[in-house]
C-alpha cells in the first residue's frame, strides 16, 4: 500500500507494486507515478494525489475523461473503451467475466490491472444470451451495470431478464410489443437494454374449471342452482395469446354463458328427465369458440342441480305417488294373474275326474308333512274314498 510522508520542503512517495499515484500541483494534474520511490518537492507548491490500487480494473475519477483526453502520460496506464448506443460490453480480466458495460459508455481501464479483454454485443441483431453467458452472469452474479458518464461511474440493475419454464409449459416472448419466439423448457435469458422485454407464462397440462352457484331461471320461472366443472387444456399458446387476453376469465366467462343459455331455454322437467342435454348444449355452445383460441375443451359436465325446497317437496310428493300407483298396478296385475290361473285349473279338473283326485292326494301330502301319525281303516279302498283319521301323538 502506498506510503505518503510529508517533509517541510518534499514529500515522499513510496508506491506499492502496481500500484498509481495521480498527483497534482496547484490543482493541476503534474504526472504518474510508478511502483517504487519517489521525491517531490512541495515547499511553496501545494500536492493533491489519488492512489489507484491494482485492485480497481475501472478507473474512475471526476475527471477521468478530462484527464485522458488532455494528458497523454495516462495513455501508458489507462486504456479508453467506447461503446455505441446499441452495444452492450463484456469486460473480461484474466480470462474471467468481470462485468457488463451499459451501451453508450466510454470507460477508462487500468492496464496493470491484469490481462484485460472486451467483446461487445449488437443488441439490434441479438436480443437472446447464449446458454453460456447467462449461466457465467448467474454463477458470478453480475446482472448489473457498469458505465461512465460525463466521469463519473454508476451503475444500472438488471439488464438480463431470465426466463424459467418447467416442464409441460411453454412461454412466449415478446420485445418492445412484438411475438419474438415461443420457448419450452427450460432457462434463457435476454437484454433489456434499449428495449422492453415481456414474457407471458402457458401451463399445457389439463386443467380445470369449476363454474359453481349459478343461479339460474328454468322457461317455467323456476330457479335452480348449478354447479358445472370441465376439463380443458391449451393447444396453442400464441392463438391463445393473439385471441384472449384473459386466458382463464374468458373461459369461466364463456362457460358460465353457455350454462345460462342451456338451462334458461329449457322447462325444469326437460332438464330433470334429460339429464345430458345441459352437457351436450354447453360442448356445443363453446367448442368452437375454444378452439379458435387455441384450448381444446376435454369434458364438460354439470356436477349438481340444486332445487329450492318447496319445488323439491312437492317433486318428492310425485315421485311418491307415483310409484305408488307403480306398485298398484304390479299388484293388481298379479291378482288377476292368480285368478286366471285358478280358473283355467278348475277348468281342467272339472273334465277330469283322476286329475282332481291326484290334486286331492297332492293337498293330502301337504298336510301330512305336518303330522306324526296316520290311521287307515278299511284297506285301501277305504284310503281311496278318503275315510282317514289323521291325528298327532
Amino acid at each position: 500500500m502506498a506510503q505518503v510522508k510529508n517533509h517541510p520542503l518534499f514529500t515522499r512517495f513510496l508506491v506499492a507494486d502496481n500500484e498509481l499515484i495521480l498527483l497534482f500541483v496547484d490543482q493541476k494534474f503534474d504526472q504518474v507515478l510508478t511502483t517504487g520511490n519517489h521525491r517531490i518537492q512541495s515547499w511553496g507548491r501545494t500536492l493533491d494525489w489519488t492512489v489507484v490500487t491494482p485492485s480497481e480494473l475501472v478507473f474512475k475519477h471526476d475527471n477521468a475523461a478530462a484527464l485522458y483526453d488532455q494528458y497523454e502520460a495516462l495513455h501508458e496506464h489507462v486504456q479508453e473503451w467506447r461503446l455505441h448506443n446499441n452495444e452492450v460490453g463484456l469486460l473480461y480480466l484474466n480470462d474471467e467475466l468481470y462485468s457488463l458495460a451499459a451501451p453508450g459508455s466510454r470507460l477508462f481501464l487500468l492496464k496493470n490491472a491484469g490481462k484485460i479483454r472486451t467483446a461487445t454485443i449488437m443488441l439490434d441483431q441479438s436480443q437472446t444470451l447464449t446458454p453460456e453467458l447467462l449461466a457465467d452472469i448467474k454463477r458470478r452474479n453480475l446482472n448489473r451495470l457498469i458505465a461512465l458518464t460525463a466521469g463519473v461511474g454508476i451503475e444500472r440493475k438488471q439488464p438480463v431478464l431470465e426466463v424459467s419454464v418447467s416442464e409441460q409449459h411453454t412461454a412466449l416472448v415478446y420485445r418492445n410489443g412484438k411475438l419474438l419466439e415461443a420457448v419450452g423448457p427450460g432457462v434463457y435469458g435476454y437484454w433489456r437494454l434499449n428495449h422492453s422485454i415481456e414474457t407471458r407464462l402457458f401451463d399445457l397440462r389439463t386443467q380445470t374449471i369449476e363454474v359453481s352457484g349459478q343461479e339460474i331461471l328454468t322457461r317455467d320461472r323456476v330457479s335452480i342452482r348449478i354447479n358445472l366443472t370441465a376439463n380443458l387444456r391449451v393447444t396453442d399458446a400464441i392463438q391463445a395469446a393473439q385471441q384472449v387476453d384473459n386466458l382463464s376469465d374468458y373461459l369461466y366467462k364463456a362457460m358460465q354463458l353457455a350454462l345460462r343459455e342451456a338451462v334458461g331455454t329449457r322447462e325444469l322437467d326437460e332438464l330433470l328427465e334429460d339429464k345430458l342435454y345441459i352437457n351436450q348444449t354447453i360442448r356445443e355452445l363453446v367448442a368452437s369458440d375454444f378452439a379458435n383460441a387455441g384450448v381444446e375443451l376435454i369434458r364438460v359436465g354439470v356436477k349438481d342441480i340444486i332445487l329450492p325446497g318447496e319445488i323439491r317437496a312437492i317433486l318428492n310428493q310425485v315421485v311418491e305417488a307415483r310409484k305408488a300407483a307403480e306398485a298398484n298396478v304390479i299388484r293388481r296385475r298379479e291378482e288377476t294373474a292368480a285368478t286366471r290361473s285358478l280358473h283355467n285349473t278348475a277348468r281342467m279338473m272339472e273334465n277330469n275326474p283322476v286329475l282332481l283326485r291326484l290334486k286331492e292326494l297332492e293337498s293330502l301330502e301337504k298336510v301330512s308333512e305336518k303330522i306324526d301319525r296316520i290311521s287307515v281303516y278299511g284297506g285301501l279302498d277305504e284310503l281311496m274314498k278318503g275315510t282317514v283319521q289323521i291325528g298327532q301323538g
